[in-house]
């Protein structure tokens, strides 16, 4: 009681405001007392808010994490969130004409099709669990570049997505308590009442079967009913993440007798969590004199909770299918492929140096009349081959390092932890010279990876493990910048452009220090080649034939590291290149680790040039970043690329 009263004194609450409300009539304020009528429709509005939101959030997380039988699952995790976002972007565009449904219905079609869509996926993969976030987070990801690119394009009415899609609680009236407490008493009913239905969910369908219950319906019906509490929630304030992921894991640790004691202990911890993070809000609202958004402040605190849950305990897995060893499918690629993916990069470099799009329609630059304008653009295709290829490459190799191709330095925090360090040194050091901000991204890149690796390390062969640490370590450090970002300046315009994967403001200087710096990479690389590519039968046999793995480990995570915030301070954080590059390069399915590096960094240049191209000319005379168009076409090739390789597996 004593840490709630705190919080709710942090909060604004005062007593002798209270006071005067309960003299004068708490549901009839005079007009004439200011204080009374500010915590009557202002403070205590939010207050609970703030605990019916918690309470929806951390119910709904429950509720999926149980009948998909995966941790991973939350609704920030499987798109949700972020689908009711994007729908409610669409309706404030759409203006009277979205007014025939309220804002509610908006936010429940955008969270169902985008969850519906990541169920669809995790289906064909009988919800595995990192393959269902990892669908999750490309749709989220997807929607969350279409949001961005709206807001760039739609900056007045849309100005409010920034601080309210991060998750701010400020309230005018009770509309939002009406509406918050209707969908988590209904939920909460529903939910409660089919806690055996969930429970035999959770245990597996089998037994669920055998005992007569169908399966897909109750799991639909029971997600559906989670969807539409979230969508709730997201209407009235916004994205609130890590209540919904890491409040049902922390119930769990107390092993509770029941599937409902698990769902309401879900509710109440959430509500508690996110009425504490507000009041944590606030107090730096008004320290600052800024607003902060308390979606930032759960990430924040979140995270590291998850984290020492990492540390003492292991998630259940699932045994995996004997591997099918296919023989006479790799083939040597010789130069021909390398000389095919060239010449594709360089008929793209051209025609993003040469084509252009104005307002009376497309023209070809002629070198010898435009060739300012040729020299203009050169640094910017350069700078986003260069900065693809090193994400490429870093790609890459933290994969040979944790053992999985589902890692890449966005998904594992590695990006994060690069971008927070920059932003972080040029918000409290000001002006920095390129050399200072690139040991500053080292410094964040190589302390998020050492953290994802302690962790991979602790749960070997769970990727579900390293993948939430990622997720959480991502999170966290994201809401470091939105923090850092709502207490700066001006400043705050161009760190905004450099973190959306802008190269507008990339120099020709920055791009040959970029060059040389991939070329020493890709020269040690290939040199190690064949002690990276031993990585992948563990650490007992590459030992047995004298190599070094740990010092070979150590190497490939500097170098890693290095080209990671190389190309983060270049362009800003990439989204999913470092991802789908090298799963575009084993299409061609080489015989050698070398043939396969140089594969994945040319796929690597291939995509940013092209993203970065898009983007000039796509929506001219508005530009959309680069790094923003990566996201939106890689997240859907990787999806795309995801279900190609699930058929070949059943065809095999």
């Amino acid at each position: 009681m004593a840490v709630l009263g705190a919080a709710a004194l942090a909060a604004g609450w005062d007593p002798r405001v209270t006071l005067d409300v309960v003299r004068l009539g708490l549901f009839d304020p005079p007009g004439d007392v200011f204080a009374a009528v500010m915590f009557h429709y202002a403070t205590l509005p939010r207050l609970v808010v703030s605990l019916l939101a918690g309470a929806s959030l951390g119910l709904a997380g429950a509720a999926m994490q149980a009948v998909l039988r995966n941790p991973l699952a939350s609704p920030t995790t499987l798109g949700v969130a972020t689908g009711a976002q994007f729908a409610l972007a669409l309706a404030a565009l759409a203006g009277p004409a979205a007014a025939f449904l309220p804002r509610e219905a908006w936010s429940f079609i955008g969270a169902i099709g985008a969850g519906g869509l990541v169920y669809l996926i995790g289906k064909r993969h009988d919800f595995e669990p990192a393959r269902l976030a990892l669908a999750g987070m490309a749709i989220s990801l997807f929607l969350s570049a279409a949001s961005a690119a709206l807001v760039l394009f739609n900056e007045q009415q849309l100005a409010f997505l920034f601080l309210w899609g991060s998750g701010h609680l400020a309230q005018s009236d009770w509309t939002g308590v009406v509406v918050l407490f209707a969908a988590f008493l209904l939920a909460a009913a529903a939910l409660v009442a089919a806690s055996r239905v969930i429970g035999l969910l959770a245990v597996g369908d089998t037994l669920a079967e055998s005992l007569g219950l169908k399966t897909e319906t109750a799991r639909l019906a029971i997600l559906i009913v989670a969807v539409a509490l979230t969508a709730a929630v997201v209407a009235e304030v916004g994205i609130v993440g890590f209540v919904g992921l890491a409040i049902p894991a922390v119930v769990r640790l107390c092993r509770p007798r029941s599937v409902a004691v698990t769902l309401l202990a879900s509710a109440g911890l959430g509500a508690l969590a996110l009425f504490a993070a507000d009041a944590l809000a606030q107090l730096l609202s008004g320290s600052s004199g800024r607003l902060v958004p308390a979606g930032a402040v759960t990430a924040l605190f979140g995270a590291p909770v998850l984290f020492l849950l990492l540390a003492r305990t292991r998630l259940a897995s699932r045994p995996k299918p004997a591997a099918k060893i296919s023989v006479g499918t790799f083939h040597d690629a010789g130069p021909g492929l390398f000389l095919q993916l060239a010449i594709v990069l360089g008929l793209l470099a051209l025609a993003a140096l040469t084509i252009g799009r104005t307002g009376a329609g497309w023209e070809l630059l002629d070198p010898a009349r435009d060739g300012t304008l040729l020299l203009a653009r050169l640094p910017r295709v350069l700078g986003a081959g260069l900065a693809g290829a090193a994400i490429a490459l870093s790609g890459l190799l933290v994969q040979k390092i944790v053992g999985n191709d589902l890692a890449s330095p966005e998904l594992l925090g590695i990006s994060g932890g690069a971008a927070a360090a920059i932003v972080l040194a040029a918000l409290t050091l000001g002006v920095l010279s390129r050399t200072t901000l690139l040991l500053c991204g080292f410094v964040g890149a190589i302390g998020a990876t050492l953290i994802v690796l302690w962790f991979a390390r602790r749960h070997r062969d769970q990727i579900a493990a390293v993948l939430l640490a990622g997720i959480a370590l991502g999170v966290f450090l994201d809401s470091i910048v939105r923090i850092a970002l709502a207490n700066a300046s001006m400043q705050a315009v161009s760190l905004l452009t450099w973190l959306s994967g802008s190269t507008v403001l990339v120099s020709l200087p920055e791009t040959l220090w970029l060059a040389v710096f991939l070329a020493l990479a890709l020269g040690l690389v290939l040199a190690g080649s064949r002690a990276i590519a031993l990585l992948d039968l563990g650490a007992e046999l590459p030992q047995s034939l004298g190599l070094k793995v740990r010092a070979v480990q150590a190497a490939t995570l500097i170098l890693a590291a290095l080209l990671a915030s190389a190309a983060t301070m270049v362009i800003g954080p990439l989204s999913f290149v470092g991802l789908i590059a090298p799963h575009l390069a084993r299409l061609f399915r080489t015989r050698l680790f070398a043939q396969h590096v140089v594969a994945t960094v040319l796929f690597g240049a291939i995509v940013m040039v092209a993203s970065d191209f898009v983007g000039r000319v796509a929506m001219s005379p508005w530009q959309l970043p680069g790094g923003l168009v990566a996201g939106l076409f890689g997240s859907l090739g990787f999806i795309l690329l995801a279900g190609r390789q699930e058929r070949r597996a059943g065809a095999r």
